[in-house]
């Protein structure tokens, strides 16, 4: 088995096994806690609306992305730059989940950014199509 299709089997697996449940978990919660939003929007909810928004985009960029590579067609740099804030975005929840546990206690919508934590498998395939992707990686594989 050569290397370009034991890393395609990873990618795979890693969107089926990792990415296709926390997506779904990550879509039909993200729709709910916008549905939760009532007028009038103060800065809190603007907050909450971009963080979905945003999360969401991010999420449907790692998607778009996995499958142009498994398909082996060209990979718009618009997705990738989705992919990318949506990784961001997962660490920055990453890091309001630290400063938690180490005993900030912030307002109740930044308790609802560190939710975002649950993206974290994500970020996986995100890395692992990183790799694959680089331009000097890229240049070697036949």
């Amino acid at each position: 088995m050569n290397r370009d299709r034991l890393h395609r089997g990873l990618v795979v697996a890693e969107m089926l096994l990792l990415a296709l449940p926390v997506s779904a978990f990550c879509l039909v919660f993200g729709l709910g806690l916008l549905l939760t939003v009532g007028f009038p929007w103060g800065m809190q909810e603007v907050a909450i609306i971009l963080f979905v928004f945003v999360g969401t985009l991010g999420i449907a960029g790692l998607w778009c992305v996995a499958v142009a590579f498994l398909l082996r067609r060209e990979r718009s740099m618009w997705w990738w730059r989705a992919a990318c804030v949506g990784a961001g975005l997962t660490l920055v929840s990453l890091v309001l989940v630290g400063l938690l546990a180490l005993g900030w206690e912030p307002e109740e919508w930044v308790i609802i950014v560190a939710l975002g934590i649950f993206a974290s498998p994500l970020l996986i395939p995100f890395l692992h199509l990183r790799y694959l992707c680089h331009p000097q990686r890229a240049a070697r594989l036949p």
